[in-house]
């Protein structure tokens, strides 16, 4: 098959529309990455862009639309909330999921009842759209798996000869793919993929809280029974073809680590690569270029390391980047790495990582996790214990949004009761909540720590596996007091195995 390049002149856009109406594949650019376009109504088409792409029949496409009114197209039902964020970003990087027409077929929404739905900001592809008289569904137009393509040269490499026509637009200037945002329940909006469009932004248009999906602090689930509600929950995305490494910690320390791992592999004869400042403008740019150079290995910091936790921070061009942006790069990042990362410790804790620390017990792993109001107070005693020598599991949240406590306190009490950490620690508002979900897990023993005796006491007498703090109860100093004397403190046993004993089998 011979793939035409076209320009974004009018009438080469309708040459292509004419390839989407008889049934063909054309990429075209939007606003975050170039999309495989198909005609969203023709299961066959469908399947086309899945064989195309090598992506699995149950990843859904998402359908673009050239104006508002298509939403009726293509959703059963189109509530006053989606209206509003049509009119809030459309044209622009925010894909809504709504339920699905009994028009649109399956074979493009991944076997699910919902469809995907966003307005891409770009003329030429609006025009598309516009002039195939369809809708056009539009996954990412790369090779599943690989880095998603942010200018036509990357489609090209990618699926020339595979697909019928590329519009040869400009390069996109956001760099990763859309937000998408679930509304099938209007009064409980959720963030399926996190993007350019954060929650902060969507709730202030629909005067409520916009959660995150959990299911965005897990690996991608490997159940072959799962069946991912949004493109990237389920199978591996964006990876180079070079092995990946994220180093995550204060940047000082993250530029050390770095530089020293550089030496080694120079000393391996192997070539390494580094992403010193993430971008989410040039991130899957650097990651083909560095295939193209032939790297083995690319080392990458951390898009938050050195970022502090409660504002917003500058970013490589000077501006001001919200912390939900470096959540959505970090997103990818991860993805692209396989979730190989390396947690830096300082240089304090480096040297105590060698030997014990100050308890006498050789180095323990500590789970932690918090929900908004407890999410300060977290960082700062994570910091404190990887001072401590101790390693620190951070099971979420990784942004200080609004989440549901209960889902965070029984994500840390199942790491610990099954083993993957020696202790846990949340944090809530008050401690008291997020301590409860914890103490629904059996084999957890978790113990709220407001004043120094009972700090001791929960290790003496309860023999604790875990402790909560209220982030509006205590300062951070006060919290890392608590919980020095909680790890400090001896267990005693006697009658007090017994009760616990009758805890454990509650």
């Amino acid at each position: 098959m011979k793939t035409h390049l076209f320009t974004t002149e009018d009438a080469d856009i309708r040459r292509a529309a004419e390839i989407i109406k008889n049934g063909g594949l054309v990429a075209f650019p939007t606003e975050t990455v170039y999309g495989l376009g198909a005609d969203a109504f023709s299961p066959y088409s469908a399947k086309k862009a899945y064989s195309a792409k090598g992506r699995p029949s149950d990843n859904p496409l998402i359908v673009h639309i050239s104006k508002t009114e298509d939403l009726y197209r293509a959703a059963e039902t189109v509530p006053d909330e989606a209206l509003k964020l049509a009119e809030a970003f459309w044209p622009g990087p925010l894909t809504i999921v709504l339920k699905k027409r009994p028009e649109m077929p399956k074979e493009t929404t991944g076997g699910l009842d919902t469809v995907a739905l966003r307005m891409p900001d770009s003329e030429a592809t609006l025009k598309l759209i516009e002039y195939s008289g369809t809708l056009i569904s539009g996954p990412s137009a790369n090779i599943s798996g690989r880095p998603s393509p942010t200018c036509w040269q990357h489609v090209q490499a990618d699926l020339d000869g595979k697909i019928d026509g590329i519009i040869c637009g400009l390069p996109c200037k956001g760099g990763i793919e859309s937000t998408v945002l679930d509304l099938t329940d209007p009064e409980a909006p959720m963030i399926l993929r996190p993007g350019l469009i954060t929650p902060e932004m969507a709730a202030a248009v629909l005067k409520t809280e916009v959660s995150y999906d959990p299911a965005l602090f897990d690996k991608p689930s490997e159940d072959p029974n799962f069946r991912p509600k949004a493109p990237g929950q389920k199978y591996k995305h964006y990876s180079p073809k070079a092995e990946m490494v994220i180093y995550e910690g204060v940047s000082e320390d993250v530029f050390r680590a770095i530089d020293a791992r550089l030496a080694e592999e120079k000393e391996k004869g192997r070539k390494a690569a580094v992403i010193d400042v993430p971008d989410p403008k040039s991130f899957f740019a650097k990651l083909r270029a560095f295939d193209e150079l032939g790297a083995d290995v690319i080392l990458a910091a951390a898009p938050d390391s050195g970022v502090p936790a409660d504002s917003s921070v500058a970013g490589p061009d000077g501006k001001t980047i919200d912390p939900s942006i470096y959540f959505s790069l970090m997103n990818r990042m991860l993805k692209a790495a396989g979730y190989n990362i390396i947690k830096v410790p300082g240089a304090d804790a480096q040297k105590v990582l060698s030997g014990k620390n100050r308890t006498g017990r050789q180095t323990m792993k500590i789970a932690m996790a918090c929900d908004h109001a407890g999410f300060d107070l977290k960082q700062a005693v994570a910091e404190h214990l990887a001072g401590r020598g101790i390693e620190v599991e951070d099971l979420g949240t990784y942004t200080p949004e609004r989440v549901d406590y209960p889902i965070y306190g029984k994500k840390c009490a199942e790491y610990v009761a099954e083993g993957h950490a020696d202790l846990g620690i949340v944090c809530c508002g008050t401690g008291i909540g997020i301590g409860m979900a914890a103490n629904k897990v059996k084999g957890i023993r978790c113990a709220e720590l407001v004043t120094p005796f009972m700090a001791e006491m929960a290790k003496k007498h309860n023999h604790a596996n875990m402790i909560s703090l209220g982030g509006r109860v205590l300062s951070n100093e006060e919290a890392i007091k608590l919980v020095d004397i909680w790890l400090d403190s001896e267990e005693e046993h006697g009658n007090h195995d017994r009760r616990v004993a009758l805890l454990n089998e509650m």
